[in-house]
């Protein structure tokens, strides 16, 4: 299934977990802004001040894009939901997976500030 919205997070960042929460990763200044533990990804979007950044998530391999994605790596989801939220814990979009150790790839627009995100599950 594909879901997808337009969100303004207050910190310009989304949280991509199991249900149950995850080890944030640190954060650190480098070019592209995707920071990951093996229990949580967090994605740097649009200052929110700038504007919206339209975020799409699907368990569908066919929305994959065939460029190289920004990241592709293996998220642990026990509870067999991956939950995309904000830093508020405001849980925008969210997937049932059908494992407990799910990969994850993301295409962004822009190495920084993407006002566009692809999340793929699978």
């Amino acid at each position: 299934m594909r879901q997808q919205g337009s969100f303004s997070p207050l910190n310009s960042i989304f949280f991509i977990e199991d249900k149950a929460g995850g080890t944030s990763p640190e954060l650190d200044e480098h070019g592209i802004r995707i920071w990951s533990t093996p229990s949580c990804i967090i994605v740097g979007c649009l200052m929110s001040d700038d504007g919206p950044t339209e975020l799409t998530l699907s368990d569908q391999s066919g929305d994959a894009i065939a460029e190289t994605p920004a990241f592709d790596g293996m998220l642990d989801t026990p509870s067999r939901v991956v939950e995309i939220s904000t830093s508020e814990r405001e849980v925008l979009l969210k997937s049932a997976v059908p494992r407990n150790l799910t990969r994850v790839r993301i295409w962004t627009d822009h190495p920084s500030e993407p006002d566009h995100i692809l999340v793929v599950l699978g």
